[in-house]
């Protein structure tokens, strides 16, 4: 069980670490909103696509947060993946203000445009953003109706959405994570309530709908995807 929990953690970690120094590096160092919303959602399908069977590929804490609701990851390994995406987030930041400097990092810390959005609203935005995320990952991971082999490009492209919509308003997180590196880099804690409250309550949404209304209820004998009652800390989300 250690070294499952550590293979996971290495994956989480490199998982997040990359998602943040590509988004970092292409907003912070290139300052274009369209490759960096693009690359946001490409380096999550990739590495989703390339680690998911390892660790369930979530590089995200609200989809980790979501999951745990969902009892398809237990406390221990939601906080061992918690630990290692926020570890990973900052390495990648770092990786930036080494190869560029800590401006281009400061550059594309996720912040509220106040011109357009109070920081409530960008919470809520980021909210429901975020909600819209984790419930593909829902609908696509954890319902065993879906085609599989779709997730990687489903949960890349309603990154790529969300990151649109919300990259000049509210720096378009969707993920505690991408907030998190970057300020630990920059010292940009400002708006650390819309990168990070606003991502975790959408996770909470979502699993609510999901669980609640949307989900079909489980028949007695039926098997999900994930093995019952807990699985390790990363479930595949391959057969």
């Amino acid at each position: 069980m250690a070294e499952s929990w550590l293979r996971n953690a290495i994956a989480e970690a490199v998982g997040t670490l990359s998602v943040v120094f590509v988004t970092v590096a292409t907003l912070g160092i290139a300052g274009q909103a369209t490759p960096t919303v693009l690359a946001y959602g490409f380096v999550v399908m990739g590495m989703t696509a390339a680690l998911g069977h390892v660790s369930g590929g979530h590089f995200n804490p609200a989809i980790t947060l979501a999951m745990l609701l969902a009892k398809k990851i237990d406390a221990v390994g939601a906080g061992i993946y918690w630990a290692a995406q926020l570890v990973g987030a900052a390495l990648g930041a770092l990786l930036v203000s080494v190869v560029s400097d800590t401006d281009a990092v400061a550059v594309a810390t996720p912040a509220v445009n106040e011109e357009l959005v109070s920081l409530g609203g960008a919470v809520v935005l980021e909210a429901i953003a975020t909600m819209f995320l984790v419930l593909v990952v829902f609908g696509t991971v954890v319902d065993e109706r879906s085609p599989l082999s779709i997730y990687p490009f489903a949960i890349g492209g309603a990154v790529i959405a969300g990151s649109a919509a919300l990259l000049a308003v509210t720096g378009g997180a969707l993920n505690p994570a991408r907030g998190f590196g970057p300020a630990v880099v920059s010292g940009e804690w400002d708006d650390v309530a819309s990168w990070l409250v606003g991502p975790l309550l959408g996770a909470v949404l979502a699993w609510a709908l999901y669980h609640f209304v949307i989900a079909e209820r489980q028949r007695p004998g039926r098997r999900t995807r994930y093995p019952d009652p807990v699985p390790p800390p990363g479930p595949s989300l391959l057969p």
